[in-house]
């Protein structure tokens, strides 16, 4: 049996589906949602937990860019408490996905300092447990929105 076409339409399915459902998860992320409910602190600790994976290590359990290997670096990881304080009060969520995701460089973040997570990511989709990469980029964007200092 050739399984080409079946390769085919599930790359197709996966290339429609992805975009369609970040852009139904960024329409309703802009609706009210309580704080304290069931499913906004569900997404919360699930970026925690991508957060303890992927992030710790640098910027410190604490998001204070104190980690153990962050030390060593020639650039030190930055405060990623004061995210909404370096831009004048506001979290450039936006922006603060796009630059976990890979789509934008800054200073220190380069390959060699701080590895393609989305690269990761996006290898672990359709398995049994994963959420999408996007997905989970965006529970990590929301999580370190969360920790901003007040």
């Amino acid at each position: 049996m050739d399984r080409k076409p079946v390769a085919y339409f599930a790359g197709l399915a996966q290339a429609i589906v992805g975009p369609l459902v970040v852009l139904a998860f960024l329409a309703t992320s802009t609706l009210p949602v309580a704080a304290d409910s069931k499913a906004w602190q569900e997404n919360i600790a699930e970026g925690k937990q991508e957060y303890d994976e992927n992030c710790v290590s640098c910027h410190g359990a604490d998001g204070k860019g104190r980690g153990d290997l962050g030390q060593k670096l020639f650039k030190k990881p930055s405060d990623l408490t004061t995210i909404s304080e370096r831009n004048e009060g506001e979290f450039p969520f936006e922006r603060v996905f796009r630059i976990i995701a890979g789509d934008t460089q800054v200073e220190g973040h380069e390959t060699m300092h701080m590895p393609e997570y989305a690269a990761r990511m996006k290898r672990d989709n359709f398995k049994p447990g994963y959420h999408q990469a996007h997905i989970r980029i965006l529970q990590l964007t929301h999580y370190l929105e969360s920790i901003q200092a007040k």
